[in-house]
């Protein structure tokens, strides 16, 4: 991928070079949407034509044929009009949803790669915005792109023929070309500015949103619920004023240009009766440009609505782009290395945050304990142990290989992480434990569940492994996440798991169930795995074969200018 590249190809720079890839993506299926909307404009401006040569010559005293062939014409030139406008849709609609749903995967794709400080930059709230409604703003506008071009096409036939009628009618016509221009110079620019701020405004609530449904319960009682809920007004207000300003500009510019061609047809009428009545013009060919005229007016409405959803779309993209633009903390070396089926896990020196620098090893089947104050850099050295970080200083190897020297796939594939707060996903506890490995049987789930001592409490479910967790797991209670999360990382298959304090919210009858049987799969000798686990817990210090202590940060100042020494003890297990 070059540097003019972002995520899946989309272009690097610009919110229209952005937009202009979504048209080169799908060019086949909007080249044939295209053609069905010029079948289509031209059968509805050749309408009004027909309907004059069969009010002119098709209306005779006696000649009942002449009316039924143009009354057939007329049917078929409708016929027409419907394949052609069917298939516009079909082939645009297709191509916008197809959009759409790269534009999310790259998205996504881009969110995944990024760091935690990276990410804290937009806040959920705002990438769910920029994932939803600006990709729907997007695909709004390219599912209209279609009739935005044959309108034109259209817009510029009826004038030619109009001319064609008569020479003043058609400067009649004419004049309102210049204004509209002048309407879609002026108005397009003051509706990007305001619909840039309604869309900072909707992401700004949408993350207040994510505060009050995530935290409300975390801060009530303590009256920490009522300030998320006047952020959340203040927010939603800001939204209805910015909401308000757009609709403005969006009412004028919606309501003044169809004001023009329905003028211009007010004049027409004075002109043309007066070409009728001195017989230039024919009352068949008044009725026609009449129809022009008032079909002028709606194309003028539809073409400044897909003006606006240009305008919309174009802020839209450049939000997107600015998630798109961003570099990954974390991206794929140009030669990867291979990691080894198996390896000792080291530290090399590793500083990052203020702590450190750290040497540390373990080798494959030890299940290592790391202790230390609050603040010590427990979580962070577990995260720079799986690469959810890089150190500042130092190096993390696995097997002799430094993780950044290989594939980011198979470092995940290798290390997993289990936070002491873990996340799960809607669904059922099943789909949990699938994650990512769809083909895990039932026995390999309940073996996995044993292993994290969870296995009785999804037996005894009436619904079994089938039970729905909740949004964020909020049907199970802590404890039961940490175990779930656990169970999942068993099946993961990984060599190294590194655990944070994830038996905190446990009982100690429990926590011993689990510490037994985790020491017993992971030092199987047909396959060892290595355990780090953070913890200040005694059981889990007497499980470990070994402690790691981390020194107190606020004695860092003592021992600058060399690495902290490690407590290191065996403990038994």
């Amino acid at each position: 991928m070059t540097e003019e590249q972002g995520v899946r190809g989309y272009p690097r720079h610009g919110a229209a070079r952005l937009l202009a890839h979504c048209l080169r993506r799908y060019w086949p299926l909007l080249a044939g949407a295209v053609a069905g909307g010029t079948i289509f404009q031209l059968s509805t401006v050749i309408f009004p034509l027909c309907v004059q040569y069969a009010i002119d010559t098709g209306i005779q005293r006696g000649d009942l044929a002449a009316t039924a062939r143009w009354a057939a014409v007329i049917v078929g030139i409708a016929v027409t009009l419907v394949a052609g406008l069917a298939l516009m849709q079909w082939l645009v609609t297709v191509a916008a949803i197809r959009a759409a749903n790269e534009l999310r995967g790259a998205l996504l794709d881009r969110a995944l790669r990024l760091d935690r400080r990276t990410l804290a930059r937009f806040g959920r709230g705002d990438l769910a915005t920029r994932g939803t409604r600006d990709v729907d703003l997007v695909y709004t506008w390219l599912a209209g792109c279609a009739s935005m071009v044959t309108g034109l096409v259209g817009f510029a036939v009826i004038l030619v023929l109009v001319a064609d009628q008569d020479g003043v009618l058609a400067i009649a016509g004419l004049a309102t070309v210049p204004v509209l221009v002048v309407l879609n110079i002026v108005l397009p620019r003051r509706f990007a500015a305001v619909n840039s701020r309604l869309s900072a405004a909707h992401g700004a609530r949408a993350d207040a949103v994510e505060e009050l449904l995530t935290a409300s319960a975390a801060v009530r009682g303590i009256g920490g619920e009522g300030p998320l809920v006047e952020r959340h007004a203040l927010r939603s207000a800001e939204v209805t004023r910015e909401t308000v300003a757009t609709a403005r500009v969006a009412a004028w510019w919606a309501a003044g240009a169809p004001f023009v061609p329905g003028a211009a047809t007010a004049v027409g009428l004075l002109v043309g009766g007066h070409a009728v009545i001195g017989g230039s013009l024919t009352v068949g060919g008044l009725v026609a440009f009449t129809s022009w005229m008032s079909m002028l007016g709606v194309w003028v409405g539809v073409l400044t609505g897909r003006f606006t959803q240009l305008g919309e779309a174009f802020t839209a993209a450049g939000r997107i782009n600015e998630v798109l633009l961003v570099t990954p903390a974390f991206t794929d070396p140009a030669d990867p290395a291979e990691l080894p089926a198996s390896g000792t896990l080291v530290a090399d020196g590793v500083a990052a945050h203020g702590i450190g620098p750290i040497e540390l090893t373990v080798e494959p089947g030890e299940f290592v304990a790391v202790t230390g104050p609050l603040s010590s850099g427990k979580s962070t050295l577990l995260r720079l142990l799986g690469r959810w970080d890089d150190p500042d200083a130092g190096a993390v190897r696995y097997g002799g290989v430094d993780l950044r020297a290989a594939r980011l796939a198979e470092v995940r594939r290798r290390f997993v992480v289990v936070a002491q707060r873990p996340e799960v996903v809607s669904g059922t506890v099943a789909d949990n434990l699938r994650l990512g490995r769809p083909g895990l049987t039932d026995e390999e789930l309940r073996a996995a569940c044993r292993i994290a001592a969870i296995d009785t409490h999804f037996d005894a479910l009436p619904d079994g492994y089938r039970t729905e967790v909740g949004e964020r797991g909020n049907t199970l209670s802590g404890g039961q996440l940490q175990r779930l999360a656990l169970a999942r990382a068993v099946l993961h298959g990984a060599n190294v798991l590194l655990l944070d304090d994830i038996t905190s919210a446990v009982d100690a009858a429990t926590e011993r169930r689990i510490l037994e049987r985790l020491r017993a799969w992971a030092s199987d000798p047909a396959a060892p795995r290595t355990i780090v686990f953070a913890s200040h817990r005694e059981a889990v210090i007497a499980a470990a074969d070994r402690r790691v202590a981390l020194p107190d940060p606020r004695r860092a100042g003592e021992s600058a200018d060399r690495a902290p020494s490690l407590a290191i003890g065996g403990t038994g297990g």
